[in-house]
């Protein structure tokens, strides 16, 4: 059979049916090319019913017939159906008529166990919702996480822009000949830059790389040979994780490989734009042709990057029916970029708007925790003055529509009261200045969500008025049920407090591990204000729609509930559009005849004697400098045995240990071999954690991680556990986790004993799974938080309650060093045969 057409089962190109046709026959292929371990497959065949084959290359593939019929006006019609449900229609002209797709949530679930629950009806889904139900707005996204991989791939392409050497390393990209030689030549130009470079070894290998550019175009276009061996492994990075849940690791490294199409700059070896349309992918082809054509717009043909990006986000929301968007952005808060982003901003949006209806503003967004604390010296007030002097000139844009408190959550919000007391202040001369906090996203800080609105409400005076504040995510908190979570619901009830819930990000980000303890039908039922975002729908492989049919399908919403959420969105939008009227009349006024850029620059240096000390909170140390005597490397010739159960727990939680659980570590002391197994615990002497330092009378190394930045508290206790320690590559406690991941999984096979945990051990155990070596987890039976994960990765984790687990730990140790030993023979046995 000839092949015939191609489509997909997922907006991130994961799930693909090849068509295959001869005569009036048609077969289809299935196949998960991007997802290595073979659970999505796996899952979906069995629960399709439909037996696995394997292709040439040894690859899970699903085979079958499509059939064909005749509709009632005699046409020719192949309907392809997967577990009894249509999925495609297929016409013998090659129009391909999709009824249902896979949700992201869905593919992600499927990726992560070897056991998968959902039924066929939650998995596979018919794409249709309501039109007087239907969302009209994203009101919880982020700047450079909107646009798919295809379209961004085809901006790089238009703008030229460079490619770094170290990503064509680490995605193992394929060059032609010509292109392997002159991007060499220019890394041997760049490293006489470095020759005198202090860097060593990888650090100087990866700086070079870092800084020898291939033009994007020239990549694709000029090596169209390899073109679809290339984009797909682009196409990956763009996107969080594909086998299973990532973390936020993982969405960081995301967002470096995305700024290089999102914020990049354009190659200075530019190249004849020829033969695009023959790139191997439809959409990339049909983006870069409108792309091309926009450059005879007059409207569009001076574009930057930055304009271009907002032009597509909106023509992407308008392709779903989205009106109305606010997105986070942290340049909106940056001396240096603030007032120049704003000028683009101006200078394109009408133009924009006339074309696609979206209306499109912007949260300046503040980081929660400075990405530059400690490690380049620099104090966190400085960072979040800089934030409120520029975000206070700033304000009064009609583009911006309030501010946003962005970041990894693993600080108590309650450090930040004194920044948000000022963003208070900032709201109080924009009646629809909207104040918006992360919070309630994993469970490591359950009360952030009532502290937040407790944070908002010290910083009014008597009788004013609550100011417009949404809480994003609003996931975790206290059980609702309960007194306290009934509190909680009166408190964002009165005070009108919106939340705004992202169902697929809370899956891909390990914050949701069960559907069913999803808390939006609750908040809906006691009449509180919820709407839906995305969360930057494209890192997650969904969108508006898709989020809308999720909580559809998944959390089984009704019709009154999705009304609900509509009433809100119009009260939201008709606000909106009546805020930015007014400030814009007034902007104008004020700013009069000279640039914004210039207008706003002004202002921004104006402030410049504003919030010289916002943070008054306990001095942080460097942990490098007072720790620097007992910073050790850890053994190499053992296996690390990795001991969670106390160091990471949330504030409301403390580990009970049980005599099962000394008898466990009892029996480890015991019989394991100290010349073959090491531990590692995190920075508390908590719980397990300090029953192992002192059952184990020095018989074991133990080797503490602890954060990159101490208080004097944390000091003293550190230097109490008189260990050997890792620093880690986050200033706080429940960033620890990462370092766990970069000293240990991401570099040998170890062994986890997760006694008890919150949001911290639960992304700890996740990255071990998602790491390149394998490494076996032991979890818990009587840890809840730990439980609930682990059902979540059924076929990865071996359950213990007692000290009978001892001998699987140790026989794992045992088969550890055995391939070990094999290995060394086999060197040994090759070298003499050399000889």
């Amino acid at each position: 059979m000839e092949f015939f057409n191609r489509f997909y089962l997922d907006s991130e190109k994961d799930i693909i049916i090849d068509l295959y046709r001869d005569h009036d026959q048609m077969t289809y292929v299935l196949r998960t090319p991007n997802h290595k371990t073979g659970n999505l497959i796996t899952n979906l065949a069995e629960l399709c019913h439909l037996p696995l084959s394997f292709d040439a290359k040894g690859l899970k593939i699903i085979e079958g017939q499509v059939p064909a019929y005749v509709n009632a006006h005699n046409e020719l019609v192949y309907i392809l159906r997967l577990a009894n449900i249509k999925i495609a229609n297929i016409y013998p002209d090659g129009r391909i008529d999709q009824k249902a797709s896979i949700l992201a949530i869905a593919k992600t679930l499927m990726s992560q166990t070897k056991d998968y629950k959902l039924s066929a009806n939650e998995t596979i889904i018919k794409s249709y919702v309501l039109q007087d139900t239907k969302f009209k707005t994203d009101l919880h996204t982020h700047m450079n996480a909107n646009l798919s991989a295809d379209v961004l791939m085809a901006l790089g392409i238009k703008h030229q822009l460079r490619y770094p050497l170290y990503y064509v390393k680490k995605l193992k990209l394929k060059l032609s000949p010509h292109q392997a030689q002159a991007i060499e030549e220019a890394r041997t130009q760049v490293a006489q830059q470095f020759k005198d470079s202090t860097l060593e070894s990888k650090q100087l290998t990866r700086k070079i790389d870092d800084n020898t550019f291939i033009n994007f175009a020239d990549l694709i276009l000029n090596n169209l040979d390899q073109a679809e061996y290339n984009i797909p492994r682009i196409r990956a990075s763009l996107a969080v994780l594909k086998d299973g849940q990532a973390v936020f690791t993982n969405l960081e490294k995301v967002y470096l490989y995305r700024y290089v199409f999102a914020k990049g700059q354009a190659s200075q070896n530019p190249i004849a734009l020829d033969h695009w349309q023959e790139i191997p992918d439809p959409d990339m082809v049909e983006a870069l042709a409108q792309m091309l054509a926009d450059l005879a717009n007059p409207a569009y043909q001076s574009f930057t990057l930055f304009q271009d990006c907002l032009l597509w986000i909106c023509r992407t929301y308008q392709e779903k029916g989205i009106t109305y968007v606010e997105m986070a952005d942290t340049t909106l808060v940056k001396k240096a970029e603030a007032a120049q982003r704003l000028q683009e901003i101006h200078d394109c949006l009408p133009a924009i708007l006339a074309e696609t209806g979206v209306r499109l503003r912007f949260l300046a967004a503040l980081r929660r925790i400075a990405l530059t604390i400690v490690k380049d010296q620099i104090p966190k007030e400085n960072y979040f003055t800089e934030n409120l002097q520029v975000l206070k000139a700033v304000a009064d844009d009609p583009y911006i529509a309030g501010c946003d408190i962005v970041g990894e959550e693993i600080n108590d919000i309650r450090e930040l009261k004194p920044v948000i007391k000022e963003l208070v202040k900032i709201s109080k001369t924009y009646p629809n200045f909207v104040i918006r906090i992360h919070a309630g996203e994993n469970d490591s800080l359950p009360d952030n969500v009532g502290h937040s609105i407790d944070a908002v409400q010290a910083g009014l005076e008597l009788d004013e008025n609550f100011p417009p504040v949404r809480i994003g995510h609003g996931l975790h908190t206290a059980k609702l049920s309960s007194k306290k979570g009934q509190n909680l619901m009166n408190k964002i009830r009165d005070n009108g407090v919106v939340l705004e819930f992202q169902l697929s990000s809370n899956v891909r980000l390990n914050n949701l591990n069960n559907l069913k303890h999803h808390p939006l039908k609750t908040y809906l039922e006691n009449g509180i204000a919820c709407v839906q975002g995305t969360d930057g729908g494209a890192i997650y492989g969904t969108d508006s729609l898709d989020e809308q049919l999720a909580l559809q399908y998944l959390l089984d919403l009704n019709y009154d509930q999705m009304h609900a959420m509509c009433q809100v969105e119009n009260r939201l939008i008709a606000a909106a559009v009546k805020d930015f009227t007014e400030k814009s009349i007034k902007f104008k006024q004020e700013k009069g005849k000279i640039s914004v850029a210039t207008f706003l620059q002004d202002r921004i240096e104006g402030n410049s004697h504003l919030y010289r000390k916002i943070l008054a909170g306990e001095e942080k140390y460097d942990s490098h400098q007072i720790f620097a005597d007992h910073i050790s490397g850890l053994p190499q010739d053992k296996i690390p045995l990795v001991l969670l159960g106390g160091s990471f727990n949330n504030l409301r939680h403390q580990t009970r240990m049980t005599q099962a659980g000394k008898d466990t570590i009892d029996g480890l002391l015991a019989q394991a071999d100290p010349s073959r197994v090491f531990f590692v615990i995190g920075h508390a002497d908590k719980a397990y954690e300090h029953y192992l330092l002192e059952a184990n009378q020095g018989r074991f190394e133990i080797y503490a991680m602890i954060p990159a930045a101490v208080t004097v508290k944390e000091k003293t206790a550190i230097e109490s556990l008189n260990l050997p320690i890792r620093i880690a590559l986050d200033p706080t406690p429940m960033g620890v986790y990462k370092s766990f991941a970069y000293d240990i999984f991401k570099r040998r096979q170890s062994i986890i004993l997760a006694f008890d945990g919150n949001a911290s051990a639960m992304n700890l155990i996740q990255e071990a799974k998602n790491a390149r070596y394998k490494s076996r987890t032991f979890i818990n039976r009587r840890s809840a938080p730990l439980r609930m994960k682990a059902k979540s990765l059924e076929g990865y984790i071996t359950f213990f309650e007692d000290a009978t687990i001892v001998p699987e730990i140790l026989d794992y140790a045992d088969r550890y060093f055995q391939v070990i030993d094999d290995l060394d023979q086999q060197i040994y046995v090759r070298a003499i045969d050399r000889l």
